[in-house]
C-alpha cells in the first residue's frame, strides 16, 4: 500500500501529472530534497530527459561504445530518451517511512557481445523503494526494496540513474541472432555446414550423374 501525506490515503492521482511544466519537472529531478519533505508533499514527477543527463549510465555507455571503431559509433548516442514517472509518499499508514514508486524506461545504444555491432537496447524498471537516511533502522516491508541514502537528502535523478544501471542485462546482445551483424552470420553459416557435412557431396554427385 502506498500512502499520501496528511490523511495517508491511497496515493496516486494521475491528473496531478499535468499540473507541472517540463522545466519544473527537470528542477525537481536534479534538486536535493529531504525524503520526508517529498513524501509529505506527495510529490509527483513526470519527465523525459536525455542519456547525457544521467552521469553514471552515460559513462557506462560511453565506455561500452569505446570498443567500436569511431566510424561505427552513432553520433546521437547521448540523445537516447529516458522516460520517468515517479511518485513520493509513505510506505506505512503512520506516515513515518518515506517511499517512492514509479516507472523508468530508456532506449540506449549498446554493443552486442555476440556480433560486436551497436544496437538499440530498451530498459524498463519498476521502482518500489523505501528511502532511508543514514542511521535509520527500519525493517523492510515485503513490497518495498530498501534504498539507503548516503546523505540526509536525495536527488531523484541519481535514483533513476542507478536504477537503470541495475536494470541492465548481464549479457548485452541482440534479441535475435538474425538481427546480428555479419560476423555472427558467418559463424552461423559455418556451424550449419558442420551439421550437414554431406550436403555439398550430395550436390556434387548429382552433378556428375547428369
Amino acid at each position: 500500500m502506498f500512502y499520501q501525506s496528511n490523511k495517508c490515503n491511497r496515493f496516486f492521482d494521475s491528473a496531478a501529472l499535468y499540473s507541472y511544466d517540463a522545466r519544473a519537472m527537470a528542477n525537481l529531478l536534479i534538486n536535493s530534497a529531504l525524503p520526508v519533505k517529498l513524501a509529505e508533499s506527495g510529490q509527483v514527477i513526470e519527465a523525459q530527459v536525455k542519456l547525457s543527463d544521467l552521469q553514471s549510465l552515460n559513462e557506462l555507455v560511453e565506455t561500452d561504445l569505446a570498443s567500436l571503431a569511431p566510424t561505427k559509433i552513432p553520433q546521437e548516442w547521448q540523445h537516447g530518451t529516458i522516460d520517468i514517472k515517479l511518485a513520493f509518499g509513505w510506505a506505512d499508514i503512520d506516515c513515518q517511512i518515506p517511499a517512492l514508486e514509479g516507472n523508468v524506461s530508456a532506449t540506449i545504444i549498446a554493443v552486442c557481445q555476440r556480433c560486436l555491432e551497436p544496437f538499440k537496447l530498451t530498459l524498463n524498471t519498476q521502482l518500489k523503494l523505501m528511502l532511508l537516511v543514514p542511521n535509520c533502522d527500519v525493517t523492510a516491508f515485503e513490497k518495498y526494496e530498501i534504498w539507503e541514502t548516503v546523505e540526509d537528502t536525495v536527488r531523484p535523478i541519481e535514483i533513476v540513474d542507478e536504477a537503470l544501471i541495475m536494470a541492465m542485462p548481464l549479457s548485452l546482445v541482440h534479441e535475435n541472432y538474425t538481427d546480428c551483424g555479419p560476423l555472427v552470420k558467418k559463424m552461423l553459416a559455418k556451424e550449419l555446414d558442420k551439421t550437414r557435412p554431406f550436403a555439398n557431396l550430395k550436390s556434387q554427385m548429382s552433378s556428375l550423374n547428369r
